[in-house]
């Protein structure tokens, strides 16, 4: 069975809704995509993608009155800068959609795995995490510099928090690292559903806990923070930030684009004594409280 693919351009502000919308009308699949000339930020901080612009997908099976559909989406959210309808040939688009993913390589003997395939080297550290629209699956930049520093500074031993935890990748893989026990903190409860669910799968859930902020334990001292946010949500939460790493503990402040760096650093340097790595267009700012 063929199927019909509706494409609509909003603001980021309406693609929520847009996509619920298009759920509640029938569509078997939602995708959302970057419509603007703005990179993809895969931010753990908030859940939404930083396009000013997003395009949102909707799948339906040949049988939809695809105008139908258009028409009452028009009457719900006005005119569109930008739409469309394709055919979609007969296809098992899951299983397309799934051969397209491959064990990828994050840092020194750490991998990311999706579920449904065999790890390339079994005696490495391998982070089962399967890919999603809305979590961070280690290959954007600003995760992946995290990934490559937990790999060559192993934090064993040490208390952890990932702070905009996400899909807890970082938490995880700090555990399967070695680390003592790890805390997730996010706004999203989809993150901490998610983390909880890949702790599991990476058996190490007894050592993780996920939560918001102000659900955290009192006093929490880590010897290693992350937060791999964006800048602005960064230089927010600074007094947060700051008042979770230990006396000589390790900060690592990820999400950060060039322009950004001096401003980020300004706030944090009274406290840290930074170094920067850099990758593509993005900073990675390690730091050990003084």
């Amino acid at each position: 069975m063929s199927h019909r693919q509706i494409r609509f351009r909003v603001p980021r502000g309406d693609s929520e809704a847009l996509s619920d919308a298009l759920t509640e009308l029938g569509a078997l699949a939602v995708m959302l995509q970057n419509g603007s000339a703005e990179g993809f930020y895969e931010a753990a901080y908030p859940h939404e993608p930083d396009w000013s612009e997003i395009d949102v997908t909707g799948m339906f099976d040949e049988s939809t009155d695809v105008a139908g559909v258009v028409d009452t989406i028009r009457s719900m959210f006005g005119s569109f800068t930008d739409q469309g309808v394709t055919t979609l040939e007969d296809r098992d688009w899951v299983r397309v959609w799934l051969a397209g993913f491959e064990p990828v390589q994050a840092g020194k003997d750490l991998w990311i795995v999706p579920s449904w395939l065999t790890p390339p080297f079994k005696e490495a550290v391998n982070l089962i995490v399967d890919p999603g629209l809305a979590f961070g699956t280690g290959t954007h930049p600003t995760t992946a510099m995290c990934l490559a520093w937990l790999g060559e500074n192993r934090p064993a031993g040490l208390d952890v928090v990932d702070f905009g935890c996400g899909s807890g990748i970082l938490a995880i893989a700090a555990l399967k690292l070695g680390a003592a026990r790890a805390w997730g903190i996010d706004v999203d409860p989809r993150a901490l559903v998610a983390s909880r669910e890949n702790a599991e799968r990476n058996s190490v859930a007894d050592r993780y806990s996920a939560c918001t902020l102000g659900k955290m334990p009192e006093n929490i001292c880590a010897q290693l923070v992350m937060a791999n946010i964006l800048a602005r949500v960064l230089i927010d939460l600074k007094d947060d930030l700051v008042s979770l790493v230990c006396k000589d503990g390790v900060i690592l402040l990820s999400g950060i684009l060039r322009e950004q760096v001096k401003e980020v650093r300004e706030m944090f340097e009274p406290t840290f004594e930074f170094r920067e790595v850099q990758r593509e267009e993005w900073f990675l700012l390690t730091g050990i409280k003084r």
